[in-house]
């Protein structure tokens, strides 16, 4: 049943609003663009009351202890890189096109691409944390492509921008739900490798530790790890002081235990990470009960 036009104009006038910004940021240095868009974060996102009370929850969660002058730290430095990643988002290309902007960092590179070169095709997690595209764009670069699975957003006119983004990084990438979960398995049985945020909560999933606290926990990526072909590798990639580049870090296969044991070795290597610099992660995120 197709949504009443009161809500489909509201919906297209979103996105025609959305569209806007990055037409008026257009003519701007690429830099430049993404230092407004840090600007834009911090000026908007901590007015959202939406966006401040799932922070403010989340915080009570996992780091209670925490002060108000610390908060306000942290959810300003949320803001600052959301609006960052939502301009990167509207300039795809640009933001994939420089290598120069992606640094791996620590010994997990030298395994990765060890076991890209022998053929492997990995399940790559991440979470919604610095731009987490950066991990794509390296894997692609040495000739892996990542399809990604994606939520499909709500508003269909601003899902069709964001599943357009994708593409410079794989033209194959798979909406949740029964459909893409079929095209996924098909195109990891066929030799595919995926990339899958599991930081959003799935209603039912396992309850497997997040940043220390029980979360509903997509076990796909696990199932889909099956052989020394797909192994599953957790990775991040954390904005680095410039604001437009990135250290992207990753860590050793994981590849023992049951499908839970191995997504609760996952979350425990990106809660890990998240940790050190926290004020990069989508706190606003509904993660938790």
């Amino acid at each position: 049943m197709a949504d009443p036009f009161y809500i489909r104009a509201a919906d297209w006038l979103g996105n025609a609003c959305l569209r806007a910004v990055h037409l008026v940021l257009r003519p701007l240095p690429y830099a430049q663009r993404v230092h407004l868009g840090g600007w834009l974060g911090r000026t908007v996102l901590p007015r959202v009351p939406m966006a401040r009370r799932r922070t403010e929850a989340n915080l009570d969660k996992v780091l209670p202890q925490m002060s108000a002058a610390e908060r306000k730290a942290l959810i300003r430095g949320v803001a600052d890189n959301f609006g960052r990643v939502f301009v990167e988002e509207g300039m795809m290309e640009r933001f994939v096109g420089d290598p120069s902007r992606f640094h791996p960092q620590g010994p997990g590179w030298d395994g990765y691409r060890a076991l890209v070169e022998g053929g492997a095709k990995p399940i790559v997690v991440t979470a919604h944390y610095g731009n987490w595209e950066g991990i794509r764009t390296l894997s692609r670069d040495i000739g892996c492509p990542l399809a990604a699975v994606y939520r499909p957003h709500n508003n269909p006119y601003y899902n069709a921008d964001f599943a357009a983004s994708l593409r410079p990084l794989s033209p194959i990438n798979f909406p949740k739900g029964s459909e893409g979960t079929r095209q996924l398995l098909s195109h990891v049985r066929g030799g595919g490798a995926v990339f899958i945020l599991i930081d959003q909560k799935q209603t039912g999933a396992p309850l497997v530790p997040f940043l220390g606290v029980p979360a509903e926990t997509t076990l796909t990526a696990a199932k889909l790890s099956k052989s020394d072909a797909n192994p599953l590798i957790p990775a991040i990639s954390r904005r680095r002081a410039d604001g437009v580049s990135f250290d992207v870090f990753f860590g050793a296969p994981i590849a023992e235990g049951s499908a839970e044991a191995r997504m609760r070795a996952a979350n425990d290597q990106l809660s890990e990470w998240i940790s050190e610099v926290p004020e990069q992660w989508f706190w606003f995120h509904r993660r938790w009960r």
